[in-house]
């Protein structure tokens, strides 16, 4: 396990994920997010292997993080 992978995304998706994601828009945003993370991991020196071996499906993992992101939103109305 990769303790700077988990650390690099847990940060940058305090960093980028946000509540406010339509549902049917959902997925293209989780796209875009996982491929702006992956970029900004490679700038920091992070290869995308080391990505891939600690989450198995990135994409998945943002739009649950924009799931989690809206439901918090919805509990603080």
């Amino acid at each position: 396990m990769s303790e700077r992978v988990i650390a690099f995304v847990e940060q940058w998706v305090t960093n980028n994920v946000h509540a406010g994601a339509p549902a049917e828009g959902e997925d293209i945003q989780a796209k875009s997010l996982a491929q702006q993370c992956r970029a900004e991991a490679l700038a920091a020196g992070i290869p995308a292997a080391e990505i891939d071996d600690e989450f198995d499906d990135l994409t998945a993992f943002m739009s649950a993080q924009i799931q989690e992101a809206n439901e918090r939103e919805e509990g603080r109305s």
